[in-house]
C-alpha cells in the first residue's frame, strides 16, 4: 500500500491539473463566444454595406 504522503501528493497534483484544465477550457469558451459575436457583427456590417452599394448602383425607380 502506498504511503499516505505519496497519496496526498498525487491527489494534489491531480487537483492542480484539473483546475488548470478547467481554467483553460473556460477561457477558450469565452474566447469562442467573443469571436462568434465579432463574426456576427462583421456579417451584419457586410450585409448593410451591400445594401448601400445596391442602392447607389440602381437609380431611383419611379412608378
Amino acid at each position: 500500500m502506498p504511503q499516505p504522503s505519496k497519496l496526498l501528493k498525487s491527489r494534489d497534483e491531480w487537483k492542480s491539473k484539473a483546475v488548470e484544465r478547467a481554467t483553460e477550457i473556460r477561457e477558450l469558451r469565452q474566447t469562442k463566444k467573443r469571436h462568434l459575436k465579432k463574426i456576427a457583427e462583421l456579417k451584419r456590417q457586410c450585409c448593410q454595406s451591400e445594401w448601400i452599394i445596391e442602392e447607389k448602383k440602381e437609380p431611383f425607380l419611379t412608378i
